[in-house]
């Protein structure tokens, strides 16, 4: 079945250009196009499209109030801003009813990827109860502008790693939480790294993506409203589980991609409950009751309360937001490894190293945690190597204390 994208934008010729550059699309895009927002809400109100690609600044209505009508009309469908990226950083810090944006002018091959990357999501979108567990969310998380402008310079011909680190250098908060980071014993370094710019340079693009995200929704997060919860305890279990999937990863795979793909998912397997958290009186309340009487796993009493659960979200999240689709998969099926294929997979990688950090770092726990699926280990041929990984990932847990 084709994939029904509107374009909408007052620019002739910009439609027309894209009419052109998608015609080696024809048969997997069925595209509508439309100059103004009340033309576009029109098609909106006559069919179901996959995603919208508008312009933000347009005579009459705003790209922003039709975006609006299309989250309202169709939840479902994956809204993308096409415009100045100036312009993107202040909109997107009053309005979520984008899910990512691309700026102009903006290469062929770059909207058609962002495109192609997102309608991959379909298995995790056209999910009822992921629908309806967004729409009782007051709003998902807004793109930092960090995220936004280190995602800008990646995008660039010739990107550079000193400009990310100086943008890292401007927030407090992230920079000390990669020092923090690329300063443990895990990585090995005979020196102290005291420069965030050199701190970059050395954890990698995706790394430190992953880290931003991740410190910009902890300081979202008011949990006034509920004591006794620790985001702190959640962010130590995220970072040494990212820890424990790239060693995990090394002893397996020489490959620096995969590796990578390993660190920043295992990092970012638990966003999903920092975005529930934000939502806390309303939504998560009733799971915590249920985890501290039932004694746990979280997940099951996430999908018994909720119908969906914290994986699901944070993969949707970060699925819209544009991270490569393995540490999408590995978000996604960090609970359920085996919906992630054949071999070692990076939800096999960070299943394990979940586990394991559970295991090593609360041994006395009365709290039930989810256990490794040593089935599918053996399947998959790696059930006699779990005793090398809980060695190797016990001494990274033992340098990081």
């Amino acid at each position: 079945m084709k994939h029904k994208i509107l374009f909408v934008d007052d620019n002739q010729n910009l439609l027309s250009g894209i009419k052109a550059m998608l015609r080696s699309r024809r048969k997997e895009w069925a595209c509508r196009f439309a100059s103004n927002g009340e033309d576009a809400v029109k098609l909106i109100q006559q069919e179901s499209f996959d995603a919208v690609v508008s312009e933000i600044h347009m005579p009459g209505m705003s790209g922003i109030d039709f975006l609006k009508i299309v989250e309202k009309l169709q939840p479902a469908t994956i809204r993308i801003i096409l415009s100045g990226y100036s312009e993107v950083q202040t909109i997107l810090k009053s309005t979520t009813c984008a899910h990512q944006f691309i700026s102009k002018p903006c290469r062929s091959k770059t909207l058609i990827e962002t495109i192609q990357r997102l309608t991959k999501l379909r298995h995790i979108l056209n999910n009822n109860e992921i629908s309806t567990m967004v729409a009782r969310l007051n709003s998902l998380p807004a793109i930092p502008d960090l995220y936004l402008k280190i995602c800008a310079e990646l995008e660039k011909a010739d990107p550079s790693l000193d400009r990310v680190g100086k943008f890292v250098e401007k927030d407090p908060g992230v920079s000390a939480t990669i020092l923090k980071v690329v300063n443990s014993a895990f990585f090995g370094f005979y020196s102290t790294i005291s420069s965030p710019s050199h701190a970059v340079t050395l954890l990698g693009t995706e790394a430190v993506k992953g880290l931003v995200l991740g410190v910009h929704l902890l300081n979202e997060i008011d949990l006034s409203s509920l004591a006794g919860y620790s985001v702190d305890k959640l962010w130590t279990h995220s970072l040494q589980t990212g820890d424990f999937a790239k060693t995990i990863a090394k002893l397996e795979s020489t490959d620096k991609t995969f590796i990578g793909a390993c660190y920043v998912a295992g990092i970012l397997h638990d966003v999903g409950k920092l975005i529930f958290v934000t939502n806390m009186d309303s939504i998560y309340k009733p799971v915590l009751i249920e985890v501290r009487k039932m004694g746990g796993p979280i997940s099951l009493s996430e999908s018994n309360k909720l119908g969906v659960n914290h994986a699901a979200i944070g993969a949707y999240l970060l699925g819209l937001w544009g991270f490569h689709e393995d540490i999408v998969s590995g978000i996604s099926d960090h609970h359920t490894p085996e919906e992630s294929g054949e071999g070692l997979t990076v939800a096999l990688v960070v299943h394990a190293a979940n586990t394991l950090q559970h295991e090593l770092s609360s041994p006395d726990s009365n709290f039930v945690f989810s256990p490794i699926n040593l089935e599918l280990l053996e399947k998959q041929g790696f059930s006699e190597r779990l005793p090398e990984w809980l060695e190797a990932c016990g001494k990274c847990i033992n340098k990081t204390d």
